[in-house]
């Protein structure tokens, strides 16, 4: 696909800003000034920039817009958790973004007293307090992946964004929310764009411009393999998550039919040695990090029990959190239907049962089509983006431990028991409640145990210590009277 070229330019392409000013012999210590005042000091006004050369200035008059976008719409859901960005590009495109706020988003994953906090004094739950807002981005207008259960297959590949173009999405955003993180899940294949993400990426972590850190930004692929590798030599810190959907080749081509050329195995081992390099290599983290698979989880198609032991003898072993994701009902040619609850917990135990760590998603936007898959621009402008992951901060940055040990114990069945517990499960918590409430009191036991073993400890010190003393006195006396 052709090189989309923009009259004026956005100054966030910056190739093209500095190809310019280095025609210009001017110092690029102005160009750095420049993004400066207009990202961090929101100024509009290029006028208002003390000190920029009057070379600069012409050009930027001459050639170039602070930004080549329009924000059309912002749209807000019911709850205050999603805000969909409708913004028209220059030569009248659309796209959309997402920002997300998140709080109570992993069902299974955070305690009750997570979601108490996070409600007001009324008792409304209140997203935008936590300012932990991530954004979705779109790299591509439409997308050539084609898969089966999401609305921008249905549109194919309209056009690649620029760098630009995708920095001004987090631009507009920063003007409504405080974003903290980004993921490239919106519309199109990111690695499909390469070269424009990857500049883009270069300016969002730029301490000079929005100062992002690395590993708060995560990028989602169906398994491109050659750039998953270079991904590990030109983006190293930056999340990485990989839309699985299926554990076999066979099944995988029903649901992402364009991923005949790279085999499940062999996007599985470019993956492992992107993440060995970053918890054996670089050292970035304490903690050691994770590839996000993402598996959207459709009745009938790959929801089964069956399925998901396959799924956790694939992952089993390996650096990745699995985030499990019901299908949201989409316009697709498909009669694709959202899984059971029963069929999630059964599919997200199952899974656990082989050591995988597990995260089933909450819905989040639904009401204004920005949930997971549902993001395809119409005549009537409306349409979603993609939010498939939690809080990425906490996923990528391991600011937080995205699953406790704890809760990894109170999920954690064994696996000669899941087929006979499966089809008890009930669709409420009952059971759940059972197996905290004992994983609870073992804790508090071993606590006891833990304060006893102790305490025994410094009875016995203190005892040898005056047995010592004792001895010591003895035989000072004794040498006296010798004398």
């Amino acid at each position: 696909m052709s090189v989309r070229i923009l009259k004026p330019s956005s100054i966030f392409d910056e190739e093209i800003l500095l190809s310019r000013l280095k025609d210009l012999n001017v110092n690029f210590k102005a160009h750095k000034k420049l993004l400066r005042y207009i990202i961090q000091k929101n100024e509009v006004d290029i006028k208002k920039i003390p000190e920029l050369p009057i070379k600069l200035l012409n050009l930027l008059q001459e050639e170039f817009t602070i930004c080549s976008s329009k924000l059309l719409e912002v749209q807000e859901s019911k709850d205050g958790s999603t805000s969909k960005l409708l913004i028209e590009l220059q030569d009248g495109k659309k796209i959309e973004s997402v920002i997300m706020r998140y709080g109570h988003v992993e069902l299974d994953c955070f305690p009750q007293e997570e979601l108490e906090r996070n409600r007001d004094s009324e008792g409304r739950l209140n997203f935008k307090s936590r300012k932990r807002a991530t954004l979705c981005v779109s790299s591509q207008v439409g997308c050539a992946m084609a898969c089966t259960f999401c609305a921008t297959g249905t549109m194919g590949l309209v056009a690649n964004l620029t760098a630009g173009e995708i920095i001004e999405q987090l631009y507009h955003a920063s003007k409504i929310e405080n974003i903290r993180g980004i993921v490239f899940m919106g519309m199109g294949e990111p690695l499909d764009n390469y070269k424009e993400v990857l500049n883009a990426v270069s300016s969002m972590t730029d301490t000079s411009r929005f100062g992002l850190a690395p590993a708060r930004i995560s990028i989602s692929t169906v398994g491109v393999v050659p750039r998953i590798i270079s991904l590990k030599r030109d983006l190293p810190e930056i999340g990485l998550a990989l839309s699985l959907h299926a554990p076999n080749q066979t099944l995988r081509q029903k649901i992402v039919p364009t991923t005949k050329a790279w085999p499940i195995e062999k996007i599985l081992k470019a993956c492992d040695e992107f993440i060995y390099n970053q918890n054996y290599n670089l050292k970035t983290s304490k903690r050691k990090r994770h590839v996000l698979i993402e598996y959207v989880l459709i009745h009938d198609v790959n929801d089964s029990v069956a399925v998901a032991e396959e799924l956790g003898k694939l992952l089993a072993g390996k650096d990745v959190l699995l985030n499990v994701i019901p299908y949201n009902v989409t316009a697709v040619p498909y009669d694709y239907k959202p899984p059971t609850t029963l069929a999630q917990r059964n599919f997200v135990e199952v899974t656990r049962s082989f050591g995988v760590k597990t995260l089933l998603r909450q819905t989040m936007g639904s009401d204004i089509n920005s949930a997971c898959g549902q993001l395809v621009i119409e005549a009537n402008n409306k349409g979603g983006c993609s939010d498939n992951i939690g809080d990425l901060e906490d996923i990528f940055a391991n600011k937080k431990a995205a699953v406790s040990k704890s809760k990894e114990k109170q999920f954690s069945i064994k696996k000669n028991k899941v087929k006979s517990s499966v089809s008890g499960i009930k669709g409420d918590n009952s059971n759940t409640e059972k197996i905290s409430h004992l994983f609870n009191f073992k804790d508090y036991i071993k606590s006891v145990l833990l304060m006893m073993i102790v305490l025994l400890f410094t009875l016995l010190s203190f005892r040898i210590y005056l047995k010592l003393k004792n001895n010591y006195s003895i035989t000072t006396v004794y040498n006296k009277d010798e004398m």
